[in-house]
C-alpha cells in the first residue's frame, strides 16, 4: 500500500530558516540603530575642572552671552578673590554704566553665598559716550567684565566646596531696549593655597577700570548753575587735546546732555586748565554745601582716571527775594513746574505786551455783559483754547529746529522780520478799528462781537492766538526759570509746561467769562467805553511804533521804510473797508470793496515781509551799546579777566519790554557810579537778532531767552542776577561779593 509522504520536517526547515533570517534581521537593525545614536551622540566624557570650578558655561540671552567666572581654582581661609560677570554683546547692543545719563539702569547683581564670606561694590569699566537725538548715556560696548572682591572668612573649612550665585538684572539697548535677568552658579572648593586661573580675561578686565592716579587733582568752583573743575593733570598733556570729559558716578548732579567744554586758558590767565559742566536741574534745585566731593571718571584721550574733585561747594544764590520760593517749587519736580508755569502765565497778563490784547477781550466783555452765561463761557473757552494751542505750536516748533541743530530759544518768532512787521501790521489795523476808521465787520474786536452775537467763537479763538504771540516772548518773573526747565526736559514734559503756562495766560479771561459776579468789580458799560475805545486804539499805535524800532535796531532804515510802506498799503485797505464796506452799501459795492481790501492787504503783508528780509539780511547794522557799555563777546570777556578786571554782562533785545524796563535802573547814573567804583567793565549781548553764540550761553545756563544778566568775577565765579533788576538788587549783590 502506498503511503503518503510526511511535509513536517519541510516545514520545520522552511520556518527555521525563516526564524533565523528574523533573527539575523533583528541583529543588523540594532546594530544599525547604536551606530546611528553613537554617532549622533558625541561621547561623555568629563569637562575639565575649570568648568565647575572657575566659570560656568556662557548663557546665552537675548543678544547677549553671560557667564560667571572666577579668577582661582581653590579660595582660601582669609584670602580674597575676584568673581567676573562677563559679556558678550551682539554688535551695536550695549549695557549701562553705574551712571546710565539720561536714560536707563545699569547692571544690578544680588550674590548668595555661605555666611561669613564678604562681597564688594560692583566695579564697572570706564564707560562710553552714546548719543541718540540729543540726550547722552554712558553705556559699554562689546564685551565688558564686571568684577567683585570676595572675602572668604578666616574659619572655613577646608576641603569643602563653596556654592555660589549671583542673580544678574539689565537693560540691553540698540534702537530698542530689552530688560533681562539670569542666574549664574559655581562650586569652588576651599582649599590650603590658591591657584590662578583665567588670567588674561581678568588682566584685561582690570585694565578696562579707569586708573587710580594720586597726581590727579580735581578742585570744584560751583555757582548757582555752573560747575567748574579745575584740572591739575601733572604732566598729562591736556594742552595737547581737547577731548576731556567727566563722568559723574553719582546720578543727577551733571546734567549729561549739556556739553562740557575745556577752558585752557582759565579765567585771569592763569591757573588751571578748567572743565565747565552744567548741573542737572533736578541737582541744581537742591544745591547745597552738603556734597564735599565730587567722585567719577576723568577720560583725557584715551586713558581714564577714577579722581574725586574735593572741596565744598561755595554757591551764589541770587538775590531774588522771590527765588527761594520758586526754588521750593522746582523740588517737586513736574509738579511744582507746572504749578510756577500757571502762576508764570499769569503774571503775564501785567506784562505791557500782553496788556493791550487783554484789555480789548475785557472790552469786548463789557460790550457784551448782558450776553447769556452760556455764551460767555464759550468764549472764554475758545480764548483759553486759542492760547494753549498757540504756546504748545510754539514750543513744538522750538523743540523741532533745536533738534535740528539751531541754536534758537523762546521768543524766536520777534527774530523773524516777516512775523515783526506782520505783527505791527495786525497791531496797526486792530488800532485803526478802535480809532473809527471802519466799524462794521472790519477788525476781529467788532467781528468778534458779532460773532458773540451769533454764538460763533471763531473772534475769541483768533484773540487768544494774538495774545500767546505777543505774550510769548515776555520773561515775566517766574516764566524765565520754568521756561529754562522746559527747553531741557524731554518734549512731551515741556510741551505740558508751556501748555500750562498758556492756560495761566488765559485764565483772567476765562474767569471773568465763567464767572459774571467778578464783572461788578469792572465799570459799567457807558459813553466812557467809546473814549477807552479811542484810548487803547492810542495804545495800539504806540506798540506799531515800538515794533518800528525794533526793525530799525534789526535792519536798519531799509527795513523801516518797508514797514512804513507796509503799513500805508493796510491804512488804504482799511480806509477803503470804512469807507464803502459798511451794511448801508449795495451788496456788490460791498464785495468789490472787501476784495480790494484784502488784496491791498496781502499786498502789504507780502511786500513787507520780502522787503524787510532784504533788508535784514543786507542790513551791515551792528547793534551796538549804549554809552559806556561796550558789544559783548566772550573773548572781550576773557580779555578783560585776564586783566583782573570784573565783568558785568546784560542779555537783551530790543523787542524784550522787561529787558527795556530793566535798563532804567541798569543805566541810571547810580547804577553808573557803582560800575566805577568796584571797577566793572559792562558789556551788552543784543539778541535781537538770531545769534547762535548767545542762544548758547542763555541755554548754557538754563534759560530759554532773555534777559540774563551775568557777573564775572576774577577767580572764576559767575554770579547769575534775577530776570527784574532795580538799583537796589544790583547793589547789594555786587557789595556781597566784594
Amino acid at each position: 500500500m502506498f503511503r503518503k509522504k510526511s511535509i513536517f520536517p519541510v516545514l520545520a526547515r522552511k520556518r527555521w530558516k525563516r526564524s533565523l533570517v528574523a533573527w539575523v534581521n533583528l541583529l543588523l537593525y540594532g546594530v544599525i540603530l547604536s551606530n546611528a545614536y553613537l554617532i549622533a551622540t558625541p561621547p561623555r566624557t568629563t569637562p575639565p575642572p575649570y568648568y565647575e570650578a572657575t566659570q560656568t558655561l556662557p548663557q546665552e540671552c537675548e543678544y547677549a552671552r553671560v557667564q560667571l567666572i572666577a579668577d582661582t581654582s581653590i579660595i582660601v581661609p582669609g584670602e580674597s578673590f575676584l568673581l567676573g560677570i562677563r559679556f558678550e554683546l551682539e554688535k551695536d547692543w550695549h549695557l549701562y554704566w553705574e551712571n546710565p545719563g539720561s536714560s536707563g539702569f545699569p547692571l544690578s547683581v544680588e550674590w548668595n553665598l555661605p555666611t561669613g564670606f564678604e562681597v564688594g561694590p560692583l566695579q564697572f569699566p570706564s564707560p562710553q559716550r552714546y548719543e541718540l537725538s540729543g540726550f547722552v548715556t554712558y553705556v559699554h560696548e562689546e564685551a565688558p567684565m564686571f568684577i567683585v572682591p570676595v572675602t572668604v572668612p578666616k574659619n572655613a573649612s577646608v576641603n569643602t566646596p563653596v556654592n555660589i550665585q549671583a542673580s544678574a538684572q539689565w537693560l540691553l539697548c540698540k534702537e530698542e531696549c530689552i530688560a533681562d535677568s539670569t542666574t549664574l552658579r559655581l562650586e569652588i572648593p576651599i582649599g590650603e593655597s590658591e591657584v590662578s586661573v583665567n588670567s588674561g580675561w581678568f588682566a584685561q578686565a582690570l585694565a578696562e577700570q579707569p586708573e587710580s592716579s594720586k597726581e590727579l587733582a580735581l578742585t570744584m568752583i560751583a555757582s548757582e548753575k555752573q560747575l567748574y573743575l579745575e584740572l591739575d593733570l601733572d604732566g598729562l598733556t591736556v594742552e595737547a587735546t581737547t577731548d576731556v570729559y567727566f563722568y559723574p558716578r553719582m546720578e543727577g548732579i551733571i546734567n549729561p546732555n549739556a556739553p562740557q567744554v575745556l577752558v585752557k586758558k582759565p579765567a585771569g590767565g592763569v591757573g588751571l586748565p578748567r572743565l565747565e559742566l552744567s548741573f542737572a536741574q533736578t541737582y541744581l534745585d537742591t544745591l547745597s554745601d552738603e556734597l564735599a566731593n565730587l567722585y567719577g571718571v576723568l577720560a583725557v584721550g584715551p586713558s581714564t582716571y577714577a579722581v574725586t574733585a574735593s572741596s565744598p561747594i561755595s554757591t551764589t544764590k541770587a538775590a531774588n527775594q522771590q527765588m527761594g520760593f520758586e526754588q521750593r517749587l522746582l523740588q517737586y519736580g513736574l509738579f511744582g513746574w507746572l504749578l510756577l508755569a500757571f502762576l508764570g502765565g499769569v503774571i503775564l497778563n501785567l506784562m505791557p505786551c500782553v496788556l493791550p490784547v487783554l484789555s480789548l477781550k475785557v472790552f469786548s466783555l463789557l460790550k457784551h455783559s448782558g450776553q447769556s452765561r452760556s455764551h460767555a463761557i464759550a468764549h472764554g473757552l475758545s480764548y483759553t483754547l486759542g492760547v494753549v494751542l498757540s504756546f504748545v505750536v510754539l514750543a513744538g516748533v522750538l523743540f523741532s529746529l533745536r533738534s535740528a541743530g539751531e541754536s534758537i530759544g523762546w521768543g524766536y518768532q520777534l527774530q523773524s522780520p516777516g512775523f515783526t512787521l506782520s505783527l505791527g501790521i495786525l497791531f496797526f489795523v486792530f488800532g485803526l478799528n478802535l480809532m473809527g476808521v471802519f466799524e462794521i465787520g472790519g477788525g476781529l474786536v467788532r467781528a468778534d462781537s458779532k460773532w458773540a452775537k451769533r454764538r460763533d467763537v471763531q473772534g475769541s479763538f483768533v484773540m487768544g492766538i494774538l495774545a500767546a504771540v505777543v505774550g510769548a516772548p515776555c520773561m515775566g518773573p517766574l516764566v524765565a526759570s520754568v521756561s529754562g526747565i522746559a527747553i531741557q526736559v524731554p518734549a512731551p514734559q515741556g510741551l505740558l509746561i508751556f501748555a500750562t503756562m498758556g492756560l495761566g495766560l488765559a485764565s483772567p479771561f476765562f474767569l471773568l467769562a465763567a464767572f459774571p459776579s467778578l464783572q461788578c468789580f469792572l465799570p459799567k458799560p457807558g459813553a466812557w467805553m467809546e473814549i477807552l475805545k479811542r484810548a487803547m486804539g492810542a495804545l495800539l499805535m504806540l506798540a506799531v511804533l515800538f515794533i518800528a524800532w525794533i526793525m530799525l535796531q534789526s535792519g536798519g532804515i531799509s527795513a523801516v521804510i518797508a514797514f512804513c510802506i507796509s503799513l500805508l498799503l493796510a491804512g488804504f485797505a482799511a480806509w477803503i473797508f470804512g469807507r464803502w464796506g459798511a451794511p448801508v452799501r449795495p451788496l456788490r459795492t460791498r464785495r468789490t470793496t472787501t476784495a480790494v481790501s484784502l488784496l491791498l492787504l496781502i499786498i502789504a503783508l507780502a511786500y513787507g515781509a520780502l522787503a524787510s528780509r532784504r533788508a535784514y539780511a543786507d542790513s551791515s547794522v551792528v547793534i551796538q551799546a549804549e554809552g559806556s557799555w561796550a558789544t559783548w563777546s566772550p573773548d572781550r570777556v576773557d580779555a578783560e579777566l585776564a586783566q583782573g578786571n570784573p565783568v558785568f554782562v546784560d542779555f537783551t533785545a530790543s523787542w524784550c519790554l522787561i529787558c527795556q524796563a530793566n535798563k532804567l535802573a541798569l543805566r541810571s547814573e547810580s547804577a553808573d557810579a557803582l560800575f566805577d567804583t568796584y571797577g566793572f567793565v559792562t558789556l551788552e549781548a543784543d539778541w535781537t537778532k538770531r545769534d547762535p553764540v548767545i542762544a548758547k550761553v542763555l541755554q548754557k545756563y538754563g534759560r530759554a531767552g532773555v534777559p540774563l544778566y551775568l557777573i564775572y568775577l576774577s577767580d572764576g565765579q559767575v554770579i547769575e542776577l534775577p530776570q527784574t533788576i532795580t538799583n537796589t538788587i544790583l547793589r547789594d549783590t555786587i557789595m556781597e561779593h566784594f
